[in-house]
This record gives structure tokens, sequence and C-alpha cells, in this order.
């Protein structure tokens, strides 16, 4: 497997550093806040389906490049292989379901719920959406205000904007994240028990404290 032959399916996807470090030994990353950005090959099967495959440190040394090089690929590559969806959280749920009514009621009901659900095209790993280049100024800038985000799980983020829910307390939605990756959350969906915030001042994502 030639690097030049591969380098346009080369993208990222986030996990937790932390709950990663043996995995980590094994391949390149970057690290972002609390999170480990790992790298793979995405190929399409006959059938339309994805094949992903890891880069470890043996493939990329093989390539003669540098992780820099794979973060450089896989920011323009990734929001361009696997897109990006952002709907609110009540059509989220709905889309789950065969119920059209469902689903257009949702719609309605999203405009009161400032809950906004963002991942991919494929929802699989989609929470790696939080790196594309201005996804949250774009986002910030369109509802004219900072956003908390919540890690949902490795597959999506949820966006609050927080001029929408001014009376937000931080610490219980810190403290709801808990309890969903405790007791709702498949352990290999774990992304973090971290409350994240979008500063449109300073244009920086920052770990709630």
């Amino acid at each position: 497997m030639t690097y030049k032959k591969i380098n346009k399916n080369i993208v990222f996807k986030l996990i937790n550093k932390d709950k990663n470090a043996e995995f980590l030994e094994t391949v390149p990353y970057k690290e972002y806040l609390d999170f480990a950005v790992v790298f793979y090959i995405v190929q399409t099967n006959d059938d339309d389906t994805l094949k992903c495959m890891v880069i470890t440190n043996e493939l990329m040394a093989s390539w003669g490049i540098e992780v820099d090089a794979l973060m450089n690929l896989s920011l323009e590559n990734t929001p361009r292989l696997l897109g990006l969806k952002i709907r609110g959280i009540l059509s989220t749920i709905a889309s789950y379901t065969d119920s059209e009514e469902l689903q257009s009621v949702a719609e309605e009901e999203d405009n009161d719920l400032p809950l906004y659900v963002a991942t991919n095209n494929i929802a699989m790993h989609g929470a790696a959406v939080l790196l594309y280049r201005d996804l949250l100024k774009a986002f910030a800038a369109r509802k004219k205000s900072d956003v908390y985000i919540i890690p949902c799980s490795v597959h999506e983020l949820i966006m609050i904007p927080s001029v929408e829910c001014p009376n937000v307390d931080p610490q219980e939605l810190k403290n709801l994240i808990y309890h969903v990756n405790r007791n709702e959350l498949k352990e290999d969906e774990f992304l973090s028990d971290n409350l994240y915030f979008y500063s449109v001042v300073d244009d920086e994502v920052t770990i709630v404290q």
C-alpha cells in the first residue's frame, strides 16, 4: 500500500488519550485537549460500505513521513470524505425511527430546544468534526453566541449556544456527562468526562473547570 495511492483517503478520529494509552504506543497521533487525534485510511467496498484501516507507526515509517503530514492531509480529507451533519437533538432522535409524523413534529420542536447534534454523514466517529476548520466559528457566528460542547461519544457531539441557554449550569452539565458515560455508553464509545467551551472572542476551545 503506497502513500501516493492512498494519501487522499487519510482521515482522522478523536479518542480519549488516557483511556487509550496502550493503543497510542502503536500509532502516530496528535494531542488536542484531553483527546488523541489518530489516523486511518478509509475506502469504499464494492457494496458501498466503508472499510477502515488504522495507520500504525510502522506504516507511517514505511512512507517516510511525519505525523504533521498526516494531520494536514486529514484536515483536508475528512470533511471532504465524511462530511458534516448538524441537526436539532429531537430530529436526531426521531431519525432513528420510521415515523414521518414524529420526524415532522421533532423538526418543529427543535426550534424551542437549542441542543444541536454534530456528527459526520455516516454517524461513525463523528465527534472528529470538532476539528473541522472554522466549524465552531461559523456555528457560533450564526448563533451569535459562545458554545458549550458535550462529548456524547466518539460518534457525536452536542453543541449548546450559551445565549440560548442563559441559565445553564456547567456543573449540572458535567454531572450529566459523567452519569451518561457510566450508565448509558459502551466502553469503546467513551470520549471524555469533560465539558468544553468555545469562546468567540478567543476562537478557542477550552475544558470547563
